[in-house]
């Protein structure tokens, strides 16, 4: 399993953004592609928020949960 890579601020903005794209998905009254993909989409950015986790920063290299900090898993500002 991968480090955690996410700091707290990306992790609520990525829960907000994956809640509101869900509802919104949701509301729609009819299911059609589009709405099936938004709602794949909001699942993994809620589970990205919920486990401080996102795979695609981690192919990318890219750490926003603390400065220089390798290993998240011992800061812990970062859970």
């Amino acid at each position: 399993m991968i480090e955690r890579n996410l700091g707290n601020i990306e992790r609520v903005v990525r829960l907000v953004a994956g809640i509101a794209l869900l509802v919104w998905a949701g509301m729609q009254p009819v299911l059609n592609g589009i709405e099936w993909f938004v709602m794949l989409i909001s699942a993994a950015l809620i589970l990205n928020g919920v486990f401080s986790r996102c795979y695609l920063w981690y192919v990318l290299e890219i750490n926003t949960c603390g400065a220089g900090n390798e290993d998240c898993s011992t800061d812990p500002n970062c859970y």
